[in-house]
């Protein structure tokens, strides 16, 4: 259904999902989308459900969602403004709710996005705070007017960007009751990536300094007893910073976790009927498996969510392959910081994520960057919160029945490639990166088993501390082997604890089709004295031979004698590998 309307000064042609003409790669202003023609996946009674919902919202999703499109969208619908705009919403869902149509056209707008105040200092931010708090003021400057004197002139010194560091504070409560009494109407506030300057506060060494700053902003402008003055506060981010660091103030703040099932759920990213709808209108549709690969695998409240800019930006490029599209944003810094910097038993997940294998931990819902490297709990919730993991399959955990664990994978193809370039970075080193081509050369080359020896220590000391491999167990260096068998997903796959012939084998590598014939199955075997790593691989043979685990690679069709087996010893430093 479509519907032809005429604003003061142009004709637009809008459908009944605001999808116009063609996307706008990195447009996230809804009115200029809107003007432009640019294609608009209707996400209009997210407007609705945010007049039903809380006073104080905060929403977190990972970037590249949609958040900011969102919040200038419900800006175009709230605000106040000489020129009216309800023109945008006429074919939209929204418009079929006339009793929240009232509502157009009739608040005062704070809008402020964060994502720009990122500085190496404290100093450097607040200076570029003031300016961003000043042109908001400007941007109500008629009201300073009305304003007694001594207010006035505060008001006039956040304008010229003159004011001391302690007015900051209190100036968006200011803002938001200067706006009450001169339109006699509540206020809307919106903040956009509330926590990217925290993010690089955190990085940059003044983490404390800018919590203090925001506990103060935040907890002053949007607290309980702003509610005559305040009609709603929506609040984006990729985060939910822990309540006690900068939220401890706010008592009517709501938080629209990804994990809860409910309002809001569906209004960052595309659903799978949403991408049918876009397939179909741009006659792509024999491109749905492609991009369901690529781009999906995320699931909001029970939704079925695709990364909307990657799957954008791969529409846009087409006939031209997919290729990672998201992995370049300012979030991975940190996600990389974490992961290098985590111990034996990140670095452990992490290859068993590259496998294929997925991880089960409880998610935490509140971050404290002071916290994030010190249990494995929180840096598995910031990668999930920042759009590297899907959680799904919640349960309660046998061993705390009041803690819930998620099954945590990596959702898409695009996801594990990032994955991939943090291993590539992780692993860059010259004695690494060489022994990773020489782990991969011993499979596709069916080398010698002294080389498998001798890669597998270089890299295990490369990679781990002596400590550490004194007490490394027999799973954790299984799992350490199987994420770099994830460098050979292209012409292997790769199977870990799979049931084959009269057992379980640990590790079966079935060639894909192509010159790679050769299969492989890996047995690990512990070694309980010193001295026992060659008898120990050597009963690692048997057991193949015993259990016949050959079968399963007999069965995907590898002939025997392309069948090789692998035995695999760690005994402190010393790796020890008997094949046949």
């Amino acid at each position: 259904m479509k519907r032809h309307m005429t604003g003061k000064k142009k004709e637009y042609t809008i459908d009944r999902d605001c999808m116009i003409k063609k996307f706008r790669v990195g447009t996230d202003d809804f009115k200029k989308l809107c003007d432009e023609g640019g294609y608009f996946v209707d996400k209009t009674l997210f407007i609705k459900e945010i007049i039903d919902g809380n006073e104080v919202t905060l929403i977190p999703r990972p970037r590249r969602f949609g958040k900011t499109l969102n919040m200038t969208m419900m800006r175009y619908f709230f605000e106040r403004s000489e020129e009216s705009r309800a023109y945008l919403f006429d074919s939209c869902a929204i418009a079929d709710y006339p009793e929240y149509m009232k509502h157009q056209g009739q608040y005062p707008v704070i809008f402020i996005s964060l994502k720009d105040l990122k500085r190496d200092s404290y100093d450097h931010f607040i200076k570029a705070t003031k300016a961003e708090i000043g042109r908001l003021y400007r941007e109500f400057l008629p009201i300073s007017e009305s304003l007694p004197e001594a207010i006035r002139d505060r008001y006039l010194r956040i304008c010229k960007e003159e004011s001391p560091e302690h007015e900051l504070y209190n100036s968006l409560k200011e803002l938001i009751s200067h706006c009450y009494h001169f339109y006699k109407k509540p206020v809307i506030v919106l903040i956009d990536e509330y926590d990217s300057p925290m993010i690089e506060a955190f990085s940059k060494g003044y983490y404390n300094e800018m919590t203090d700053f925001m506990r103060s902003w935040l907890g002053a402008g949007l607290k309980p007893e702003q509610g005559q003055v305040l009609y709603r506060a929506v609040i984006t981010g990729i985060l939910r910073i822990a309540k006690e660091s900068i939220f401890s103030d706010l008592n009517n703040l709501d938080v629209a976790s990804p994990l809860m099932i409910g309002p809001y759920a569906d209004k960052f990213g595309f659903t799978e009927q949403e991408v049918s709808r876009i397939l179909t209108a741009f006659e792509v549709e024999g491109h749905a498996d492609i991009i369901r690969d690529w781009f999906d695998g995320y699931s909001f409240g029970g939704h079925i969510i695709y990364n909307p800019w990657s799957l954008i930006s791969y529409i846009q490029a087409i006939p031209n392959p997919p290729s990672p599209k998201w992995l370049n944003t300012s979030s991975n810094a940190l996600v990389y910081e974490e992961l290098t910097s985590g111990g034996l038993l990140i670095k452990r997940d992490l290859e068993l994520l590259l496998s294929g294998e997925e991880l089960r931990y409880p998610l935490s819902e509140n971050i404290t960057f002071g916290d994030i490297g010190k249990n494995p709990v929180n840096i598995w919730s910031l990668l999930y919160y920042s759009g590297y993991l899907k959680a799904d399959d919640p349960k309660f955990a046998e061993y705390d029945p009041n803690l819930l664990t998620y099954a945590l994978s990596i959702p898409n193809r695009e996801i594990f490639l990032a994955y991939r370039q943090f291993v590539n970075r992780l692993y860059e080193t010259g004695t690494i990166s060489a022994g990773i081509k020489d782990f991969i050369s011993f499979f596709l080359e069916n080398k010698t088993p002294s080389v498998l020896e001798q890669t597998l220590s270089d890299l295990i000391l490369g990679l781990v501390s002596v400590y550490d491999v004194a007490k490394l167990p027999e799973a954790v260096f299984h799992a350490f082997v199987l994420g770099l068998l994830a460098n050979l997903r292209n012409v292997y796959e790769i199977r870990s604890n799979v049931e084959a012939g009269y057992g379980r084998a640990d590790i079966l590598m079935i060639p894909k089709t192509g010159s790679y014939s050769i299969g492989y199955i890996i047995e690990f075997k512990s070694v309980k004295k010193e001295g026992d790593g060659v008898k120990a691989a050597s009963d690692g043979l048997a057991q193949i031979r015993e259990k016949e685990y050959m079968a399963a690679l007999l069965h995907a069709g590898v002939p025997m004698e392309k069948i090789v087996k692998l035995a695999v010893t760690l005994q402190g430093k010393k790796v020890t590998v008997k094949k046949e």
